[in-house]
């Protein structure tokens, strides 16, 4: 997702641009770690990567790209919990909350007044 800003921007939807953008990249560095975990390697593992965030519009919130991750892990032999793939997602959110701090610093600090 690209955030286009100008100095008029409404500072509520750079907020749900900035939102949305952190969704994405969470969902996308979920995905990569899944697919690592997987074996995936090259286009494969961007691929699934991918599938996992547009896995998100199935339902409000993240448990559709929780069951995503739970059943392809499974089918691998790779099986996880529910509690740990809960804490690896989350730790994927501060990751994305962090480069987009880095990338758009005052699109964060703009949308947060």
């Amino acid at each position: 997702m690209t955030l286009h800003l100008r100095m008029n921007d409404d500072p509520h939807q750079i907020e749900y641009d900035t939102r949305d953008g952190e969704i994405a990249r969470r969902n996308v560095l979920f995905g990569l770690w899944a697919g690592q975990r997987m074996g995936l390697k090259g286009d494969a593992i961007e691929d699934y990567a991918w599938s996992v965030h547009l896995a998100d519009r199935d339902s409000p919130g993240h448990d559709d790209v929780i069951a995503k991750v739970a059943i392809d892990l499974a089918s691998c032999g790779r099986p996880i919990s529910d509690r740990q793939l809960r804490s690896y997602l989350q730790e994927m959110a501060m990751r994305a909350s962090l480069d987009l701090a880095q990338t758009y610093p005052e699109a964060i600090m703009s949308g947060r007044r």
